[in-house]
């Protein structure tokens, strides 16, 4: 029965099934799944309301396309040690569940590829668009 649901709504709004496993994840708040280069899988559960509020305001300040350029001085220090501290604020939401996990830690054990996949896996769960 809900697949038919399902196949009607995709059919009546026209999208994509990427778009309705993403909606579909958004309403029933799966986590998502992320390696470190410590090889342990860590689950990224959806923000709650207020943090929500915070990482969309977060969102703002940072390039999250180009992760590097994130570190890239440019001229104006204190604007940069901003940025790489709402960057880590960032990253450190996906692991709230998980308090062994510290900034030091993330600076070890992720990589620019894996940030920019913890910032992506925090936008879609919770339906934020760039």
């Amino acid at each position: 029965m809900n697949a038919e649901k399902v196949e009607r709504i995709k059919r009546e709004y026209e999208i994509t099934q990427e778009e309705a496993d993403r909606l579909e994840a958004i309403f029933f708040e799966y986590d998502e799944e992320i390696t470190l280069r410590d090889g342990k899988v860590y689950k990224i559960p959806p923000c709650s309301l207020k943090k929500a509020k915070r990482l969309m305001h977060l969102l703002k300040s940072i390039n999250v396309d180009v992760v590097i350029m994130n570190f890239i001085p440019t001229g104006n220090t204190k604007e940069d040690k901003q940025r790489e501290k709402d960057l880590y604020e960032i990253l450190m939401m996906g692991f709230v569940n998980y308090p062994e996990v510290t900034i030091e830690y993330l600076e070890e054990y992720v990589d620019l590829i894996t940030a920019k996949k913890i910032f992506n896996i925090l936008i879609g769960l919770n339906g934020i668009k760039k």
